[in-house]
């Protein structure tokens, strides 16, 4: 039954409006037609208890809804909301998001999160190098408007709070293009939002951009040639292990190959000129990684990439289709050093079945890259310190015999035929005297084998 109330755009009516945000009121069809000082009267198209709830975290004030149809609501809402107040609105949410996605972008930050501080007000930090740093604090209404406007742009849905959702938009910047996940989180009746900036395939840099010299890069890239067809990129959440496996790739012959990838999310919408390239994101096209791998096995691919290890099922399928001749490339999350690694993916195993993944992982293992982004000395940018275990036939017999407490001996006397232990690496950007030593034996879980250098042989940027 609905149940009409008319207020003309009375004083009651721009005092309900002002409890209620013009983009929130126009995403979920939410007409405020008065309030009494205690009690706010809203329209809906439906008896939702669910948005009566998100009105009422939103208002701070009881709410009395009554049901309209959508075209009594829609048309109440010119007069709720005129065109001029309508224009400042819009206008300064979608200003404050360009300067946002402005800064984010110049300060090479990772990750956005825009936050409730208290009140209606927010802030909004930048992940920059693995710190959040303090970009701008959002007045009391603005914050809600920003965060309406981010779920709208991201195809969220704009009436629900009370869940975790993510979405995604795209934004340009400077020539360049961007893909943003966006991800919100309830807190205390409001939401949080986190977005996460990833790059077009396009602008994937190449090896030596990511900080690879020629000296080891010739090594590394003479090492993806070797046999064995799994190769595991290791590191910490933001360091780069999707950036590098792509990058890695590019140094491959793939003309006329079959790439597949699954990964939650995609981070890169990537074309080879000469390659059929498809994607499956997690949640969107396959309920799971494993599904996901399977489902890429009957494609009849060359090469794989999965995004992340996560699970017994998912390693047990990547592990089979490398085994079976394809070429797979696969991000963990774990620290970037080899041991770990390798005790991560086998641990993943049932006891009774681990020697016999150690074997099965000895034989189809290529190479193992352990990476750390690092600030530069200057703050201009990441230089990614790298870790490479190329597998060695003494690798291998160390990965069989469950005996990775000495893998990084080992590493570290094979840097001829092209591994390097990551203090190694780091030990050389900071002579290079592109990061602070401090920093680097912060990043190290062997801080002493970071050395420091020589007086008078540190280059400066």
């Amino acid at each position: 039954m609905t149940e009409l109330v008319t207020t003309g755009g009375s004083a009651s009516q721009r005092t309900a409006s002002a409890l209620v945000s013009r983009a929130f009121a126009y995403d979920a069809d939410v007409l405020p037609l008065a309030y009494d000082g205690s009690t706010l009267t809203v329209a809906m198209t439906s008896e939702s208890p669910e948005l009566v709830d998100r009105v009422r975290h939103l208002a701070r004030k009881e709410i009395r809804a009554v049901v309209m149809s959508v075209r009594e609501i829609r048309e109440g809402l010119k007069t709720c909301y005129p065109a001029t107040v309508v224009r400042d609105v819009d206008s300064q949410a979608a200003q404050t998001l360009d300067e946002i996605f402005s800064a984010a972008i110049a300060s090479y930050a990772s990750d956005v999160h825009v936050e409730p501080t208290g009140g209606r007000a927010g802030r909004v930090r930048l992940d920059v190098d693995g710190v959040l740093q303090h970009d701008r604090t959002l007045e009391d209404g603005l914050f809600e408007r920003v965060v309406s406007l981010l779920k709208v742009r991201a195809n969220m849905n704009t009436g629900e709070s009370r869940i975790p959702q993510d979405g995604r938009l795209t934004i340009s910047f400077d020539g360049r293009t961007f893909d943003v996940r966006a991800s919100t989180i309830p807190v205390a009746g409001l939401e949080k939002i986190v977005l996460r900036f990833l790059q077009r395939f396009d602008l994937v840099p190449d090896l030596e951009q990511l900080g690879m010299g020629a000296e080891l890069l010739a090594r590394y890239q003479r090492g993806l040639r070797r046999p064995g067809s799994f190769c595991v990129v290791a590191g910490p959440t933001g360091s780069g292990k999707s950036t590098t496996s792509y990058a890695s790739l590019q140094t491959i012959s793939l003309d006329q190959s079959n790439v597949c990838s699954v990964e939650d999310p995609i981070e890169y919408h990537h074309r080879w000129l000469r390659s059929v390239v498809t994607q499956y994101e997690v949640g969107r096209d396959v309920g799971s990684f494993a599904e996901g791998i399977r489902g890429a096995m009957r494609a009849d691919p060359d090469v794989l990439f999965v995004g992340e290890l996560r699970g017994l099922d998912t390693v047990a399928a990547a592990l089979q289709a490398a085994e079976t001749g394809h070429l797979v490339f696969a991000a963990v999350h774990t620290p970037s050093e080899s041991a770990q690694t390798i005790n991560r993916i086998v641990g993943l195993f049932p006891a009774d079945e681990q020697q016999s993944a150690r074997i099965r992982l000895a034989d189809a293992l290529r190479a193992m890259i352990g990476l750390r982004l690092m600030p530069l000395l200057d703050r201009t940018g990441l230089r990614a310190a790298v870790e490479v275990a190329l597998a060695s036939d003494a690798v291998r017999r160390l990965i069989r015999d469950g005996a990775t407490h000495q893998l990084r001996t080992t590493i570290a006397a094979a840097r001829r035929e092209g591994s390097q232990t990551l203090e190694s690496h780091l030990s050389e950007l900071v002579a290079a005297g592109d990061i602070d030593l401090q920093t680097a034996r912060a990043a190290s879980q062997y801080p002493d084998d970071v050395r420091e250098p020589i007086s008078g042989t540190v280059r400066r940027r």
